[in-house]
């Protein structure tokens, strides 16, 4: 379709024509080939600061309060740090990834209703409380867990042992550790679990269209914070990471190729 305006054209596409989403997918896949050519970090940046004679003709107002430096919040969200990975050092029982799970995941136990129907919500916000955004409990070294690939049920409260055709080479997740590109975070030796986030579009595409992608991401992130949060409120070390190759987390799960389901994200604990 076209749209005029202002003499100028302006091209969009219908808002829920799915093939659009599938098409920008394929276009930011991140296989290994395409990870060197498009994806792999470069050096032609620098970090972005604001520059007090920019605003000196603006109304300012000076918010920062040094007066309640032990608030327990905000000890906790000073204390959140992300760690490479070669810095990992903490070993995780299972009680205390359970207490992870169930403070930064939820479900929450208020209730709402929607038509009729109850909805499960969690401890983080959702676009329409959809929850497109599934996750996957990847164990290596935990105490108490047998290794492997786990679903995160918050409706059910259970981890679901997800039975995987490929065996589980964790330096082939990532790029900085595949390739050794960091001498810092080369290894994923000293890592005990982590979360990969997958977006399904089954149901959001159906009510917010290409909206729902943002929404999803969105959604992912809200994840990450409440998992590294809890996390460091736990004396435990964590690393974000969205440098990792989709394709091989989602040939653990069995969603390889799958027109509505993918790995955006993850987050790494040790």
């Amino acid at each position: 379709m076209k749209k005029v305006l202002l003499n100028e054209e302006m091209y969009y596409t219908p808002n829920f024509d799915y093939d659009q989403l599938k098409n920008r997918r394929k276009k930011f896949a991140t296989n290994r080939i395409n990870w060197f050519m498009n994806n792999s970090p470069k050096q032609d940046y620098q970090f972005p600061k604001d520059n007090p004679t920019d605003f000196d003709s603006n109304k300012q107002y000076s918010y920062y309060q040094e007066n309640n430096a032990d608030d327990p919040i905000r000890k906790l969200f000073e204390n959140r740090r992300s760690t490479l990975l070669n810095s990992f050092d903490g070993k995780w029982s299972r009680e205390e990834l359970f207490n992870l799970l169930t403070i930064a995941v939820g479900p929450n136990p208020r209730k709402r209703f929607y038509h009729g129907e109850e909805l499960i919500l969690r401890n983080y916000p959702s676009g329409g409380a959809l929850f497109p955004v599934k996750l996957y409990l990847f164990i290596k070294d935990v105490e108490g867990m047998e290794p492997g690939v786990y679903y995160i049920s918050s409706q059910l409260k259970k981890l679901i042992k997800v039975e995987s055709k490929e065996n589980l080479v964790w330096d082939n997740l990532f790029p900085m550790t595949l390739y050794k590109l960091d001498a810092l975070s080369n290894s994923t030796e000293k890592i005990s679990f982590a979360v990969f986030m997958v977006v399904d579009f089954k149901e959001s595409f159906k009510k917010y269209g290409e909206l729902s992608e943002r929404l999803a991401f969105f959604e992912a992130g809200h994840v990450a914070q409440n998992l590294q949060l809890v996390s460091s409120h736990l004396n435990k070390k964590s690393l974000p990471i969205c440098g990792l190759f989709p394709e091989e987390v989602e040939k653990q799960i069995n969603i390889q190729n799958n027109d509505s389901q993918y790995c955006v994200y993850g987050i790494l604990f040790g």
